[in-house]
């Protein structure tokens, strides 16, 4: 118990890499994949942002939401938004393009950026995260050695952890890093958006705070920031 409660006073790292030298949604469904299909197809629609700075550059994760014939949207963490940043998605490891525009909620962590590129592949289908324990799949950033695919198993949400400077995230068990805020997680089973990644317990990068797939819809279909 003495445990739990010193967790719970621990504050939000947020994971945001910072190097130096609302019309969109999903809907309300789940899709199938093939497990063979899921690593591909994940790669496909995650996106590394760049945000160019004046005098250092950051890192974020994302992917792409939503689209249609000129235009695309593609979901982030709203922590990686900077006043005087120019941001460049790069999708599925391939086109590098410059934001149009940023549409943010600070409440629940929430950032869109519009790329001039549409007809892309999205992550269309979210749902609630499991009540019970399910392989988890998503986009990890590790400094100095770039991106990579993940599985892990989630036995259980931490609903004993609270972050008080961000209570819409709960804990999972999986690791983040600094680059990784914004990164989508799905799960193995289906493919389905369960949650994206917004931070991690301080000195404790194992456990991560996650922004779960509901409330994102739910912000995505309330009113206007």
């Amino acid at each position: 118990m003495l445990r739990l409660a010193r967790w719970s006073t621990l504050v939000l790292v947020v994971v945001i890499a910072l190097e130096w030298p609302a019309s969109a949604m999903p809907p309300l469904q789940t899709q199938a994949l093939p497990t063979d299909h899921l690593h591909q197809f994940l790669e496909a629609v995650t996106v590394r942002i760049d945000i160019d700075l004046p005098d250092r550059r950051g890192i974020c994760t994302g992917w792409v939401g939503w689209t249609e014939p000129e235009r695309s949207a593609v979901y982030t963490a709203a922590h990686c938004y900077q006043p005087d940043g120019k941001y460049r998605a790069t999708i599925g490891g391939r086109d590098s393009l410059s934001a149009s525009g940023v549409t943010k909620w600070d409440a629940p962590d929430l950032m869109v950026l519009w790329i001039a590129r549409g007809n892309l592949p999205i992550l269309w289908s979210w749902k609630p995260l499991p009540t019970t324990p399910f392989r988890a799949l998503y986009m990890l950033y590790e400094s100095g050695s770039g991106s990579h695919l993940v599985e892990v198993d989630i036995p259980r949400i931490y609903r004993e952890i609270r972050f008080k400077n961000d209570p819409a995230s709960v804990a999972l068990p999986l690791t983040s890093h600094p680059g990784t805020s914004g990164a989508p997680i799905i799960d193995a089973a289906d493919g389905a958006l369960v949650g994206m990644v917004v931070g991690f317990l301080e000195n404790r990068p194992d456990i991560s705070a996650v922004i779960p797939a509901q409330t994102i819809y739910k912000t995505l279909v309330g009113p206007p920031p």
